[in-house]
């Protein structure tokens, strides 16, 4: 009996990926603000290495033949927040299928333009029906990818979240850049300054005992 029922689940739970991406592909738009979060895993530049960008874009997108196109302008790097006025814009332009989406970029910089792209999946939520059967289905607002970038050679991992009212939505967990995220990053920073004062009050007892 329990065999039946490892047996029915599994059928159950495969069936029901394939129902929920068939029923859902005419929701499948992309309209709407987007955070992309990116982490550089290999680069000509080793410095490049373990960085994160974020950007924020409009898109939008047509159910039927017209590209996906959208504006923005990167916001973050390194977990940090850049200045309004030191923020370069970037455009988007690309297709969508019926489970993927594809993005190709033009990115402003300070001394010259750079050119990526992006490859998007929509991600699988979990959740229990009738209280314990899984139901996995397709969350096209959370897309899980990876990017490259002319500028260093650079590629990793990518992450694109739709926003509400500007805000990330509840129940998504923070982008995460070789095991960090911003919360760690804010906290390191946070210990340095707090260590700054007790340092400098050393090297000044430092300095008045050391004689001339």
């Amino acid at each position: 009996m329990l065999e039946f029922i490892k047996y029915a689940s599994v059928a159950f739970t495969a069936v029901s990926v394939a129902f929920t991406g068939w029923l859902q592909y005419e929701k499948f738009r992309l309209d709407g603000e987007w955070q992309i979060d990116t982490c550089t895993e290999a680069a000509d530049l080793t410095r490049y290495e373990g960085l994160h960008l974020a950007w924020r874009v409009f898109l939008s997108d047509d159910p039927l033949s017209a590209p996906v196109v959208g504006d923005g302008e990167k916001t973050e790097e390194a977990f940090a927040a850049i200045p309004p006025s030191a923020r370069f814009p970037v455009r988007l332009v690309g297709t969508k299928e019926i489970n993927s989406v594809s993005l190709t970029g033009r990115f402003e910089g300070a001394k010259r333009a750079s050119t990526g792209r992006f490859e998007f999946k929509p991600t699988i939520s979990k959740r229990l029906f009738s209280g314990y059967i899984p139901f996995y289905q397709r969350n096209v607002d959370v897309l899980q990818g990876t990017f490259a970038f002319t500028a260093g050679n650079a590629r990793g991992t990518a992450r694109a979240v739709r926003l509400t009212n500007g805000q990330m939505p509840d129940g998504v967990a923070p982008f995460a850049c070789k095991g960090l995220t911003a919360a760690d990053v804010l906290a390191a920073a946070e210990a340095v300054e707090a260590a700054t004062p007790i340092v400098e009050e050393l090297e000044a007892e430092f300095a008045a005992e050391t004689p001339d």
